[in-house]
Protein backbone atom coordinates (compact mmCIF):
# COMPACT_ATOMS: atom_id res chain seq x y z
CA UNK A 1 0.00 0.00 0.00
CA UNK A 2 3.01 2.29 0.00
CA UNK A 3 2.97 5.14 -2.45
CA UNK A 4 -0.81 5.33 -2.71
CA UNK A 5 -2.29 8.77 -2.39
CA UNK A 6 -5.61 8.96 -0.62
CA UNK A 7 -7.45 11.19 -3.07
CA UNK A 8 -10.91 10.66 -1.61
CA UNK A 9 -12.63 13.60 0.02
CA UNK A 10 -13.65 13.23 3.65
CA UNK A 11 -17.19 12.09 4.34
CA UNK A 12 -17.55 10.40 0.95
CA UNK A 13 -18.54 6.76 0.86
CA UNK A 14 -15.15 5.75 -0.56
CA UNK A 15 -13.36 7.59 2.24
CA UNK A 16 -15.54 6.05 4.95
CA UNK A 17 -15.12 2.51 3.60
CA UNK A 18 -11.36 2.99 3.29
CA UNK A 19 -11.07 4.30 6.84
CA UNK A 20 -12.98 1.29 8.14
CA UNK A 21 -10.80 -1.14 6.18
CA UNK A 22 -7.64 0.59 7.44
CA UNK A 23 -8.56 -0.55 10.96
CA UNK A 24 -7.82 -4.12 9.82
CA UNK A 25 -11.38 -5.28 10.36
CA UNK A 26 -13.17 -7.09 7.52
CA UNK A 27 -16.29 -5.54 6.07
CA UNK A 28 -19.42 -7.11 4.59
CA UNK A 29 -22.25 -5.48 2.64
CA UNK A 30 -24.62 -5.88 5.57
CA UNK A 31 -22.13 -4.31 8.01
CA UNK A 32 -21.49 -1.41 5.60
CA UNK A 33 -25.22 -0.68 5.49
CA UNK A 34 -25.65 -1.01 9.26
CA UNK A 35 -22.71 1.35 9.88
CA UNK A 36 -24.08 3.87 7.38
CA UNK A 37 -21.02 3.63 5.15
CA UNK A 38 -22.70 2.67 1.85
CA UNK A 39 -25.51 0.66 0.33
CA UNK A 40 -23.29 -0.50 -2.56
CA UNK A 41 -20.09 -1.87 -1.06
CA UNK A 42 -19.07 -3.76 -4.19
CA UNK A 43 -18.88 -0.53 -6.17
CA UNK A 44 -16.96 1.29 -3.43
CA UNK A 45 -14.46 -1.59 -3.25
CA UNK A 46 -14.07 -1.43 -7.04
CA UNK A 47 -13.34 2.33 -6.76
CA UNK A 48 -10.72 1.68 -4.09
CA UNK A 49 -9.09 -1.08 -6.15
CA UNK A 50 -8.91 1.26 -9.18
CA UNK A 51 -7.20 3.79 -6.91
CA UNK A 52 -4.53 1.18 -6.17
CA UNK A 53 -5.59 -0.29 -2.84
CA UNK A 54 -5.07 -4.03 -2.40
CA UNK A 55 -8.45 -5.26 -1.21
CA UNK A 56 -9.25 -8.94 -1.26
CA UNK A 57 -12.62 -10.59 -0.92
CA UNK A 58 -13.29 -13.79 0.92
CA UNK A 59 -16.40 -15.88 0.30
CA UNK A 60 -18.07 -16.79 3.59
CA UNK A 61 -20.83 -19.36 3.92
CA UNK A 62 -23.82 -18.68 6.14
CA UNK A 63 -26.09 -21.71 6.09
CA UNK A 64 -27.18 -22.17 2.49
CA UNK A 65 -26.06 -18.73 1.30
CA UNK A 66 -22.73 -17.01 0.73
CA UNK A 67 -21.58 -13.44 1.20
CA UNK A 68 -18.37 -11.53 0.53
CA UNK A 69 -16.10 -10.19 3.23
CA UNK A 70 -13.61 -7.50 2.16
CA UNK A 71 -10.18 -7.00 3.74
CA UNK A 72 -7.47 -4.42 3.03
CA UNK A 73 -4.00 -5.91 2.65
CA UNK A 74 -1.55 -3.62 4.41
Amino acid sequence: MQGIINNFKQNTQNYKVLEHLKTGKPLTCLEAMQLGLTHNLRSRVADLKRAGYDIVSKKVQNGCSYYAEYILNI
